[in-house]
């Protein structure tokens, strides 16, 4: 193999990188979206540390993942850096203008998701007392006990 013809086969040409860039831009964008999965859960489930570092984990081991399949598929097995860049550019994009507006719009519906389930749970829960007669559910009522500092002593 020549020199010539290893250059050839490295230069991918002004087109075709324009092409993969944009390409790494829209993969960056479906990470964003992606990321944002992780962020409804989150906004959703009160999660231990632990598990954040587990969904984390997760989510760089799969964009990770994404960006060598797109550089090993369509840029001939060669990572490039302007991929990279694009990656992170379509990711930035997505999350400050559009997972911006999905995550609002999420945590709106998480707060009403959750007054639902609330008066479901308590609708379940007085049913099933009724219905069973079971005691624990019912909340036990303290008994008031009277001042013991009534005459004004402390």
């Amino acid at each position: 193999m020549t020199r010539e013809q290893v250059y050839a086969d490295s230069f991918f040409g002004t087109s075709l990188e324009l092409r993969l860039f944009l390409g790494a831009v829209l993969l960056g964008a479906v990470l964003g979206a992606l990321y944002d999965i992780f962020r409804a859960v989150r906004l959703s489930f009160k999660n231990p540390g632990w598990l954040v570092f587990f969904e984390d984990l997760l989510f760089m081991l799969l964009s990770g993942l994404a960006y060598y399949s797109f550089c090993v598929e369509l840029c001939r097995g060669q990572i490039r850096f302007f991929a990279l860049v694009g990656v992170i550019v379509g990711f930035s994009a997505y999350i400050l203008t559009l997972g911006r507006l999905v995550c609002g719009m999420f945590g709106f519906a998480a707060k009403y998701v959750r007054k639902a389930l609330g008066i479901l749970v308590k609708v379940v829960k007085k049913a099933f007392g009724v219905l069973c007669g079971v005691p624990f559910f019912k909340k036990e009522e303290g008994k008031i006990e009277e001042n013991p500092c009534a005459d004004g002593e402390f």
